[in-house]
């Protein structure tokens, strides 16, 4: 199978995507995801081993878009600023992902081990997201002097509570009242 980028995903994450939204992931099976990607049941079990496993295959790839375009628009002055300008690109983006959608709609408890028991691979790439933004910030005098990798662990879980409840937190804020806030946050923990 070629090697899925950002102008051509992977046909069989798309088909895991696309099933996912259609039925939740307890009613997707790997034979429907087969069907949609054009491939043989096995070759999608050997793949991924699980329709599970294959969700969260999906994210990553969905999760991995949305960072590098949160990186490449965050603007602002300086280094504290753009990281500010990301965190809200960030939590906006991963809100509203269709698939962030689907799981807190249809399957939440996929998502418990991640906030329980360890970081999936989602976490780590924010995390580094973080960590490259402050070094920026400490590099121009506008973050703080603090360790980046302790930094991006407390913004980490600090914020990711906003994406996965976006749905509660928009019925009490508007999304430029959730930025003032988010400012304040990431402004007051890391501001020099």
């Amino acid at each position: 199978m070629p090697k899925a980028d950002a102008a051509h995903p992977d046909p069989l994450l798309a088909a895991v995507r696309e099933e996912v939204l259609a039925y939740g992931v307890r009613r997707a099976t790997l034979t429907s995801v087969a069907a949609r990607a054009g491939l043989s049941r096995m070759t999608v079990y050997r793949r991924g081993g699980s329709m599970e496993a294959l969700v969260m295959d999906a994210l990553v790839e969905e999760f991995g878009g949305l960072l590098q375009q949160a990186r490449a628009g965050a603007s602002g002055k300086s280094g504290l600023e753009r990281l500010i300008h990301s965190v809200q690109q960030v939590i906006h983006a991963l809100s509203d992902a269709p698939l962030t959608t689907a799981l807190r709609r249809h399957d939440p408890d996929l998502l418990l081990p991640y906030l329980f028991d360890r970081h999936g691979s989602n976490q780590n790439q924010i995390r580094a997201l973080l960590e490259a933004l402050i070094l920026t910030g400490q590099a121009d005098g506008s973050v703080r002097p603090v360790a980046p990798a302790t930094a991006s662990l407390v913004l980490l879980h600090a914020l990711q509570d906003f994406v996965i409840s976006s749905e509660i937190v928009a019925r009490e804020l508007s999304r430029e009242e959730l930025n003032v806030e988010l400012a304040q946050l990431v402004g007051g923990y890391l501001g020099a």
